[in-house]
């Protein structure tokens, strides 16, 4: 299914101006600028209670007090019961069509110029990819719902790395053996007019902008956006890379042994570490 209607907000946006850039000068206050990053978290966060009812089975969680914290985004972050409420309406049937309000959340969200605000929207990838791919390939055409919430957060996460690359590859320079290094000691020590000038290997070619979703560039576009959560891994909540076990496992097929390991463990022990943080703090 290729989308190219996303009803309220255009993902091609993202290409240009995926991350708007803020001009700062010597004179500015550095207490002034830490209030206005965190009013503008707390209000992104407070947002999200006009469209997601509260949890049943978390009486006493709410977003107000992730909000009222010193550093909302990361108190979010390292909420098990924030990423639940948030997963459980990405999980819906109706969710990710181009009139999702959860889905303007996260593309807005990730648009904002606070990182911390950004690793939210990264946290929630490998749920989103693995819901997007499986309505993508579980559809017959005729029927298959509209996914252009879900595109266009997946279009602002790549665009902001198209612009991020700036056009130039991702390249790896592959020493030659040689040439003696920190690791290795060759046999023959080579003259200075032999020593081998490093090879270059290409990682991943020049992303090029896209404006939709296309089925030619669904890989390339998932792809990188997964590359950009492998980038803040050691930032990611420990039920997030759960998550990302889940879809890899899902994705593996039946034959892999991976798909039984999971049903050993009960999701609350997932959980468990997060919950000690925040019973810590």
């Amino acid at each position: 299914m290729d989308s190219n209607n996303n009803n309220y907000y255009s993902p091609s946006s993202t290409s240009s101006t995926p991350h708007p850039t803020t001009t700062t000068t010597n004179t500015t206050d550095p207490v002034q600028s830490w209030w206005e990053t965190v009013s503008k978290a707390r209000s992104r966060i407070l947002s999200l209670s006009s469209i997601i009812p509260s949890h049943p089975s978390s009486s006493s969680f709410s977003l107000s007090s992730l909000a009222d914290s010193d550093r909302p985004a990361i108190s979010f972050l390292s909420s098990p019961d924030a990423y639940s409420l948030i997963s459980s309406s990405l999980s819906s049937p109706v969710s990710g069509s181009g009139s999702d309000p959860l889905c303007q959340w996260l593309y807005d969200t990730y648009l904002s110029s606070d990182p911390n605000l950004r690793l939210i929207v990264l946290s929630f990838l490998p749920l989103l990819c693995g819901i997007y791919l499986s309505r993508i390939h579980s559809s017959d055409s005729s029927s298959a719902p509209s996914l252009a919430g879900f595109e266009a957060v997946l279009l602002a996460i790549y665009s902001s790395e198209v612009k991020s690359r700036a056009g130039k590859p991702v390249v790896v320079q592959i020493p030659h053996l040689s040439n003696p290094s920190l690791y290795h000691t060759p046999r023959n020590k080579p003259h200075k007019s032999q020593v081998q000038a490093p090879s270059t290997g290409v990682l991943s070619s020049p992303l090029e902008p896209q404006i939709a979703i296309k089925s030619t560039k669904r890989p390339v576009i998932v792809g990188v956006a997964l590359d950009c959560y492998f980038k803040h891994i050691s930032q990611m909540p420990s039920w997030s890379k759960v998550e990302l076990c889940r879809f890899a496992a899902a994705w593996a097929g039946q034959d892999c042994a991976c798909q039984d390991k999971f049903d050993e463990f009960d999701d609350a022990d997932y959980f468990l570490e997060g919950q000690e943080c925040n019973d810590k703090q």
